[in-house]
């Protein structure tokens, strides 16, 4: 038996543990798909897949026996995953209309699956009418915007359904204890806030939801989309007991979201690579990881052996694009575009893959038309808003570039790479208070990159603050290796101000490392 450790939070894992968790997965996968829930139910079957089973054929009696054992010490602070079964409880009548309704979202047709459930009063159907509702108001929100960074293009199309679905289910909450604790109600509730721009508010509902059905990895993500910042992330695990496992995915999922490479968060990793030694989402949690730490070579190894399991995933596939790009590797990149586009060349995915290919080769136009298109087809990818701004700079075309990284920050406040890129587009055209803003706030989200204090250091001198460009400097240099560029700065700002010694030291410790170079 091993022992995982986070904090003071322990998880036992055994045999006993394993089994019952796959059949909590396999319990999770029926539930979330009954829901129409897909994306969450494939993380759960990719989970379910990832599990380190013993012996898939294991007899009968051995089955049993796994079936009448219990893991309360893991779990006993969340409710029994089984319990969910309580809100699928509806009349014959109502199942029959639920069966329809669900088959025509299944088929996209939104507003007839909230037409078939608008009379039906149990917890179940109202969750998926009001998802549907969700949905359908997001489709047409899509349809009636505009050209991607045209004239009339921007945030001001909303979804009209968002105050309905709020004021049903603030009702339903009031009138029923039974609705207060449905985990997917509160899921639902939790989105339609996010997406009302009330991420405060929405913390409590999806705390709530995870807590009640930890399996549902959807919450999870709407959770993660409310913390902007590391400073919040203990007070939302201080309401989460940390102990269960999708608890640790949460955790070392918002860490890498917050380039937090630490091996406090390495360990979490490893520690569930135990428990899930096939599970590809992992693999790239770590691979992400490394690219934060600028970990080039170990990222694209990872990246690789994923590809290697799975040839045909999309998904997180992108970013390796960039780590492609990053190391200009031309031929290993044009064969990825390739087999993304093999795949399904309608994926933004694919698109910034491709893009990511024509800039490389400098073809910038090529690539603003790729990027376009993965906006087209999902204007909430993060990836396309920052890269585009990043061609847009490159064809010095800098209205569009900031608009570009406005965008991206609307999407997620957390890209650390459009706040940086806002940095370089106003330093671009000499704007430097407005620069040196936006280069502290992506120093803020990543502390521990020397360019985001090189940036800053620069900024400060352009702003004739030497004194401050110093500190910004020797912040760069302790995180980083003696770097020849920036002890040049440094000894010739300590020129400007007058400290000869200073100066000389840094001189020679210059021409020290340009002689090692």
């Amino acid at each position: 038996m091993s022992s995982m450790t986070s904090g003071n939070e322990s998880l036992h894992v055994d045999q006993v543990f394993i089994s019952q968790l796959q059949r909590d997965l396999e319990q999770a996968f029926t539930v979330l798909s009954d829901r129409c829930l897909y994306e969450s139910a494939k993380w759960t079957a990719e989970a379910l897949i990832g599990l380190d089973l013993e012996d898939d054929d294991a007899s009968a009696d051995d089955a049993d026996i796994m079936q009448d054992a219990t893991v309360a010490r893991t779990q006993s602070e969340y409710a029994d995953a089984s319990d969910i079964t309580m809100f699928d409880r509806m009349p014959p009548s109502e199942r029959r209309k639920y069966t329809l309704a669900k088959a025509c979202f299944g088929c996209r047709e939104y507003d007839r699956t909230v037409m078939f459930l608008d009379k039906c009063k149990s917890s179940k159907c109202m969750f998926l009418r009001l998802f549907a509702k969700y949905i359908s108001g997001e489709k047409k929100k899509e349809e009636q915007s505009e050209v991607i960074l045209g004239p009339l293009d921007g945030d001001s199309t909303p979804n009209k359904e968002l105050a309905i679905i709020i004021g049903e289910l603030e009702q339903y909450f009031r009138s029923s204890d039974i609705f207060k604790h449905d985990p997917f109600l509160l899921y639902l509730y939790g989105i339609v806030l996010i997406k009302h721009k009330c991420e405060k508010a929405a913390v409590e509902p999806l705390i709530r939801s995870v807590k009640l059905y930890p399996y549902n990895w959807g919450a999870w993500l709407e959770l993660l989309a409310c913390v902007s910042t590391i400073d919040q992330l203990p007070s939302i695990l201080a309401q989460i007991p940390t102990s269960h496992i999708m608890a640790k995915m949460f955790e070392v999922v918002t860490s890498q979201e917050l380039f937090q490479s630490t091996d406090a968060v390495f360990a979490t990793l490893s520690q569930l690579e135990v428990v899930f030694p096939n599970f590809q989402f992992l693999k790239v949690q770590r691979a992400l990881l490394c690219y934060h730490a600028l970990e080039y070579n170990e990222s694209e190894k990872l990246f690789d052996s994923v590809l290697t399991v799975d040839p045909h995933r999309l998904d997180d596939m992108d970013m390796y694009s960039n780590i492609l790009y990053v190391t200009e590797q031309k031929a290993k990149l044009a064969y990825l575009a390739q087999l993304a586009s093999s795949t399904d060349k309608f994926r933004p995915e694919t698109c910034c893959i491709i893009a990511n290919y024509y800039s490389l080769k400098s073809e910038h136009e090529k690539a603003v038309v790729y990027y376009r298109r993965a906006l087209t087809l999902n204007r909430n990818c993060l990836g396309a808003w920052t890269l585009m701004g990043h061609e847009y700079v490159e064809l010095k075309n800098i209205r569009a570039a900031i608009e570009s990284y406005r965008r991206a920050i609307g999407v997620n406040s957390k890209d650390v790479r459009a706040w940086y890129g806002l940095g370089q587009a106003y330093e671009v055209i000499e704007m430097y208070y407005y620069s040196f803003f936006y280069y502290q706030r992506a120093a803020a989200l990543k502390p521990y990159d020397h360019r985001m204090w090189v940036a800053l250091g620069n900024c400060f001198e352009k702003l004739q603050r030497p004194t401050e460009a110093i500190k910004a400097y020797k912040r760069a240099l302790s995180l980083s290796e003696m770097e020849v560029s920036i002890l040049q700065k440094l000894s010739s700002l300590h020129t400007s101000i007058g400290d000869v010694a200073s100066a000389a030291r840094y001189s020679q410790l210059c021409k020290e490392a340009d002689t090692q170079s």
